[in-house]
Formats: structure tokens, C-alpha cells, sequence
């Protein structure tokens, strides 16, 4: 189902260059996102729902802030160390990358009545803050390679000459198609078939095909939030989120003739694409918690979608040898495109809303238990490519809708107190947002940390192991018999969070 459904949309989407680096897969990197922030709610699996008192809650559940009875200052650098293996084609390899980053830093400024005037009031405090927390880091690198005898890159690139009326369309097809005609990997048929664009890479000998990424960047929020506790019972916040995202790739895909022939006119094809993303959007928060005793509470809270204005820069390469094919005239027989101007696109992305319930349970002065469920409809994602691009926009946002949906996020933590000192651990889990139930990208996370506090400072570590698989087809074809087949990543991160903070009236 899900090939189809993109095989669909590549044609529709290829029919304009400038819709070039936008797909189903780019909507879910920034709408398919987890929690950072302290180094308590992530050794506690983020469970922050209804706990509240710190910081990363803000971006969970806004009525936390309602905790606070006390300003606070806070600051958390992370490091990262991220694996992946890469299979495709029954072959397998490793690459890693690693990366320092800001989880979040804060500040929180809280009102408290006191004395005579606390117990007349209802609402018995206030609190206002603004800072940072981290949604995701974008840090990576993967490959996969193997050998290939059914299809090639750049038969891709011949049906999008086709779609759009066969190998005279050379002035309207996207850059990586022009780039492969220029480079005499696609060029007319023979005969009856002399107005069709034709794939000239002999994949039926053996191709040995590589794809390799190499991702940096983040996304992280800014939050404005304000909120209170009103009777004890109830404590209310709403966040304002800013998220800013930064986003950088470089992928290479290369081809290359593993037969040995020097007759068939191919020998490797190089294929490179850069890519550079910056966005900024705005989301609403609204949250509630119930403390019915000093033994439990209850959490709600609704995300409404984040709207992301995007800025897209992309250029692309491609170097092609076509042994004896250029040698009989004397030629190199190495051809070399660059494109000339990068192409700039402004576009638009709505993310999925959220909603979430939790509910925490204390054990007197030596810690408590607590855990949060959300719900995420990953099918109410939209693109917006703004006015001229209204069919190219419906296209894809019916791709949105039909490839994923709505799933289920579970998070759940615990702390223990000793006095001053804590251990915590926890488990998050992020499920899969595919309708087909083959191509499962859910996410498991756990996690573990200790804190120090006293009354003016604390400080918190964090060890937080995720752990995700998915499958990726490396190009989709139309032609009815095409067998192109999925790589499964299996990508595996390790987080060590510190949270430095300081308190005050």
C-alpha cells in the first residue's frame, strides 16, 4: 500500500523542480518528535504530564509551572553518541556519529502569598517562564550498500522525462533528471520508442548501489508560559511554543558496474544532493493538573499543531563514466554536472496536534510513581507550498493522510529519595506513525539518572538509550514490474544530560 501511495506522488511532485526536497518523509521528521529537556524528567522518561515542577514540562503539560513555588534558574548540556546499521540488499553496515548540544536552559519567576494572606487567596500562587527545550537533534550519519540486478536510480529520473512527455521535456524536468541526461545516462530510445527517455544503466549485469547521509541540525522550542495554582486543587498553564528548526544533509547515492564489461556503457554514476532547511513556527499549549490529596495527581493537556514556515536551499551533483560509449570518438568518457544556481523554496508544515492524560502517585517524603499517555494523529499533517502550487499541495497532504496515523505514546518514570539525593529510571515508548504495520518506525526509549538538591541549588545526570528501526526505499519507480527494494536502519542513540540549577525567592 504504502509504495503505491508514494510511487503516486512522485510523479505528481517531479512535474515541478521546485518541489524538489519536500515528501512524506521530510513532514515526519519534525512531526514526529520526542521530549528533551532536564536531566530529571529525561532519566524519568519524560513522564512529566502530571508531575510538574520542572522545566521540561512547559512543553509537556504548561500546568506544571503551577507547581512552582519558587523562581528557579536552570541550565542542561547534552551529549550524544548515535549508531546505526544499515541492510539492503542482504548486506550490512555500521557508521556513527556523535554530538554536543544545549537539552534546555530556563528561568522561572514565582509569586507565592504567604501567611494570612495564602490562606484567604484563592489563587495561592503564580508563575511566569520563559527558555528553551530541546525537541530533537537532527545529528546523524547512515549507509546501506548492495548489489542491485533489478532497477537503477536513474530509470527514475527517464519516467520523470516520460510523465512529462517523453526526452524533448529536457527544459522542464527537475535538476537530478537533467543532470542525468546531461551526463549520458539517459538519452532517446531506438525506433518506435525515439521520443521516450531511456535509462541507459545495465542493472542486469549487477550494479553495486550505495546511498550514504550525513544529517546535522536540531529543533528546539522556545516556550513562554504562565500559569497558577488555584485552592491547591487545581493547577492551570498555557505555553506559548516558538519552535526554531536547523536542519542540514548531504546525501550521496552512487552506482557502480560490477560485471567487469568495458562494452555496455557504464561504468559508475555519483550522484550528490545538499540540502539546508531553516524554519520557525508557533504552537499553543494548554494544560490542567488535579491534586485531589497530597498523594496523587492528575494531568490533561492539549497541543495544538505547530505551523512552520520553511525555507528550503538545495543543489546537486553527478558525475558519470560510461566507458566505451564516449571512447569511440575520442571523448572522456567522464562527464561531470553541476547545477549552476541553488534552488531556493519557500513552503509551509503543519505538524499533528496532541492530547495527553497522566497521573502521578507519591509515596509520602521517599519518591513517587508516574506516567503519561498521548495521543498523536500523524495523519493531520499538511503541507502548504503556497499560491500556484494548490494541486502540488493537495497531492501530497492526500499522501499525508493515506501513509500515516493516529498512534499512541507511553511514558513512564520513578524516582527514590534518600534526603537530599535521588535515583530515578524510566521508560518511553513512541509508537509507529505507518498505517502498514511493515514499515514500523516506533521508538523505545529508557532511561536512568540520580539528582543532588538542597534548597539554593541542585544539580542532575541522565543516561537515556533510544532505540528506533525503520525501513526506507532508497527511490520508488511506476513501471508495473519494478522490485525496488527497502533498506532497514536500525539506529540506536545514547544521551548523557546534566542539569545545573539554582533557586530563589
Amino acid at each position: 500500500m504504502i509504495k503505491k501511495i508514494i510511487t503516486g506522488v512522485s510523479l505528481i511532485l517531479l512535474v515541478n523542480i521546485s518541489l524538489h526536497a519536500q515528501d512524506e518523509f521530510d513532514a515526519l521528521r519534525y512531526g514526529y518528535t520526542s521530549y528533551m529537556g532536564t536531566a530529571r524528567s529525561m532519566a524519568i522518561g519524560n513522564a512529566m504530564g502530571s508531575l510538574g515542577g520542572d522545566f521540561t514540562s512547559l512543553s509537556v503539560n504548561p500546568a506544571g509551572i503551577g507547581i512552582y513555588r519558587r523562581g528557579e534558574l536552570l541550565f542542561s548540556p547534552s551529549f550524544s553518541v548515535s549508531n546505526n546499521q544499515g541492510t539492503y540488499l542482504g548486506n550490512n553496515t555500521s557508521t556513527g556519529s556523535t554530538a554536543l548540544n544545549i537539552s534546555n536552559f530556563g528561568l522561572v519567576l514565582s509569586s507565592t502569598k504567604k501567611g494570612a494572606a495564602y490562606k484567604k487567596s484563592a489563587w495561592k500562587s503564580g508563575s511566569f517562564a520563559f527558555g528553551m527545550n530541546r525537541n530533537e537533534t537532527f545529528k546523524n550519519e547512515y549507509t546501506y550498500s548492495g548489489t542491485n540486478r533489478k532497477s537503477s536510480l536513474i530509470e527514475k529520473y527517464a519516467e520523470e522525462f516520460n510523465a512529462l512527455g517523453g526526452i524533448n521535456a529536457v527544459n522542464t524536468v527537475s535538476y537530478p533528471a537533467y543532470a542525468a541526461y546531461q551526463t549520458w545516462l539517459i538519452d532517446r530510445g531506438a525506433g518506435a520508442d525515439s521520443n521516450l527517455a531511456v535509462a541507459y544503466v545495465p542493472f542486469t549485469d549487477g550494479i553495486r548501489q550505495t546511498k550514504r547521509v550525513y544529517e546535522t541540525g536540531g529543533m528546539q522550542e522556545y516556550v513562554i508560559s504562565a500559569g497558577g495554582n488555584y485552592q491547591d486543587k487545581m493547577m492551570l498553564g498555557a505555553t506559548v511554543g516558538i519552535p526554531r528548526v536547523t536542519y542540514n544533509r548531504t546525501l550521496q547515492f552512487d552506482e557502480e558496474d560490477i560485471s567487469g564489461k568495458n562494452n555496455n556503457d557504464f561504468k559508475y554514476m555519483y550522484f550528490t544532493e545538499k540540502l539546508s532547511t531553516t524554519g520557525t513556527g508557533i504552537n499553543l499549549k494548554l494544560g490542567a493538573i488535579f491534586k485531589p490529596d497530597n498523594n496523587f495527581r492528575f494531568g490533561i493537556a492539549f497541543h495544538t499543531p505547530t505551523y512552520i514556515q520553511f525555507n528550503d536551499i538545495s543543489a546537486i551533483e553527478m558525475e558519470s563514466h560510461t566507458d566505451s560509449l564516449l571512447l569511440h570518438n575520442g571523448s572522456n568518457p567522464v562527464s561531470i554536472y553541476n547545477q549552476d544556481t541553488s534552488l531556493s523554496f519557500n513552503y509551509a508544515q503543519s505538524t499533528p496536534y496532541k492530547a495527553l492524560v497522566s497521573g502521578t502517585a507519591f509515596f509520602k517524603q521517599y519518591g513517587f510513581i508516574t506516567a503519561d499517555l498521548e495521543y498523536v494523529d500523524y495523519s493531520s499533517m499538511k503541507y502548504n507550498y503556497g499560491q500556484g502550487y494548490e494541486n502540488e499541495s493537495q497531492a501530497i497532504n492526500t499522501v499525508l493522510k493515506n501513509t500515516y496515523k493516529g498512534a499512541i505514546n507511553f511514558r513512564g518514570g520513578a524516582e527514590v529519595k534518600m534526603k537530599d539525593f535521588a535515583v530515578r529510571a524510566g521508560v518511553a515508548y513512541y509508537g509507529s506513525p505507518y498505517r502498514n504495520s511493515s514499515y514500523d518506525a516506533s521508538r523505545l526509549n529508557i532511561s536512568g539518572g540520580v539528582g543532588y538538591r538542597t534548597k539554593s541549588w541542585f544539580i542532575d545526570a541522565a543516561f537515556v538509550r533510544a532505540m528506533q528501526t525503520y525501513k526506507q526505499m532508497p527511490y520508488t519507480l511506476a513501471r508495473a514490474d519494478a522490485d525496488v527494494q527497502t533498506a532497514e536502519i536500525k539506529n540506536s542513540v545514547s544521551h548523557v544530560v546534566f542539569t545545573f540549577g539554582y533557586k530563589f525567592q
